[in-house]
């Protein structure tokens, strides 16, 4: 008997049914065998046209083909090679002899099963892979870092630093320290002073009956105590008592200067680095020099002090350099154990000292005049040096008080200032 098959109302019947693999329904192959089957059990009619399964549109008319022997089965048309979409989800298509395969179709559940089963074996093994890198990366962090070598010139170079820095921080502590002390000691002296300052006790009147009516103040005469066969006056007994070498009090009003003066005249210098109660100072006291005589007095009584950056001291007397400030403190009061004493400034001047060289101005060696003319002299050249004009002179017979202290415009510099008793 011959039957007559329509190719695509196969390929109609074929889409139906691989379209319905995930429901658990017949593979492609299997349902076209059924089909077939049936087919040659139940043969269609040319006359009538085939519907389409799953379609809207009518179905083309039945092409007759050659008829296939009872015996051998039809095979469908193979199956085009899946295509990946997108989204990585492959699908096949069914093709008839002349028409395209554009129409996709699910994957048997097998083959989903074995896709998913490459996936969840894909994802293990990068997870393995980045666990594989988190650890490594773990273990860099834990493992000891090594040491890179150290070039032995850098080494060298880095140890003179070391040095170096040490030395400087050595040096600033020092530093620190010294000044530290230094005005620790400054400080020190200041409040002896101080309490010496104190030990000065008040002037008496005199009796009745011999004031000077023509002052406005009362004449206040000096009273004496004797102090182990030595006339002191009253005010100055306690601090003579407490070191014979005591010989007067100076002060320059409105200055620092307000000190003690010691006088050893077979130790000059003893109280260079001495205080009052001959203890080591870097203040040490002011004192007179050697050959004057403080209560002769000699022509010139020469005081020599320190120049204490702190301001103590001397140091006061570099102010002279300038006029305002000389006219401001033109006088100054040196009151010995034996007599009081107002003294105007004549001269200020800078110098130094340099006993080899024949014109410097050795006013260290000036102490009594030998004539008129030495002493006019002496005056003469500590007014030619002054760098401002003094008025006020000094005649043959004064009594002169020349105070000395270190300066630092030249090596072994020296700042004077001279100045006459004044007249009561």
């Amino acid at each position: 008997m011959d039957i007559n098959f329509n190719p695509d109302e196969i390929e109609e019947i074929l889409k139906r049914y691989t379209s319905d693999i995930s429901d658990g329904k017949p593979s492609v192959q299997d349902s076209a065998e059924v089909e077939v089957s049936k087919a040659e059990a139940e043969p269609v009619k040319p006359s009538e046209p085939v519907k389409a399964f799953e379609s809207e549109k009518p179905a083309e008319p039945v092409k007759t083909v050659e008829p296939v022997k009872p015996n051998e089965p039809i095979k469908p048309t193979a199956p085009e090679k899946p295509a990946e979409s997108p989204e990585k989800t492959k699908s096949i298509g069914l093709t008839s002899p002349g028409k395209p395969a554009n129409t996709p179709v699910r994957m048997s559940r097998s083959e989903l099963i074995r896709k998913q089963k490459e996936q969840d074996a894909l994802s293990e093994k990068e997870s393995v892979q980045i666990d594989s890198v988190i650890n490594e990366e773990i273990q860099k962090k834990k493992a000891p870092k090594k040491k890179k070598p150290v070039d032995a010139k850098k080494k060298r170079k880095n140890t003179i630093m070391n040095i170096l820095l040490f030395f400087f921080i050595a040096v600033f502590l020092g530093s620190a320290g010294y000044l530290g002390y230094y005005y620790y000691n400054i400080h020190k002296a200041e409040t002896e002073f101080d309490t010496l300052k104190g030990m000065i006790r008040k002037e008496s009147k005199a009796p009745d009956g011999e004031g000077d009516p023509s002052s406005d103040d009362l004449y206040k005469a000096i009273r004496y105590v004797e102090v182990d066969g030595v006339e002191v006056q009253e005010k100055f007994v306690d601090l003579y008592t407490a070191n014979k070498d005591f010989i007067g009090w100076l002060t320059v009003p409105g200055t620092n200067i307000d000190y003690p003066v010691m006088y050893t005249p077979s130790d000059e210098e003893f109280y260079l680095k001495k205080d009052f109660n001959k203890e080591k100072s870097s203040s040490g006291t002011l004192f007179v020099a050697s050959h004057s005589d403080p209560l002769a007095p000699s022509d010139n009584v020469i005081i020599y002090g320190h120049n204490m950056k702190a301001g103590t001291m001397f140091h006061d007397l570099l102010k002279y350099e300038d006029e305002d400030y000389y006219k401001e403190h033109s006088t100054f009061e040196f009151d010995t154990i034996q007599d009081n004493g107002t003294y105007e400034v004549i001269a200020a001047f800078r110098t130094k000292i340099n006993e080899g060289d024949s014109k410097e101005f050795k006013y260290y060696e000036f102490y009594n005049a030998s004539s008129e003319s030495e002493f006019y002299e002496y005056v003469e050249k500590a007014k030619s040096l002054t760098p401002y004009t003094i008025d006020t002179k000094a005649v043959y017979g004064d009594k002169l008080v020349t105070l000395s202290t270190c300066a630092y415009h030249a090596k072994e510099g020296r700042y004077v200032v001279v100045a006459k008793k004044k007249l009561q």
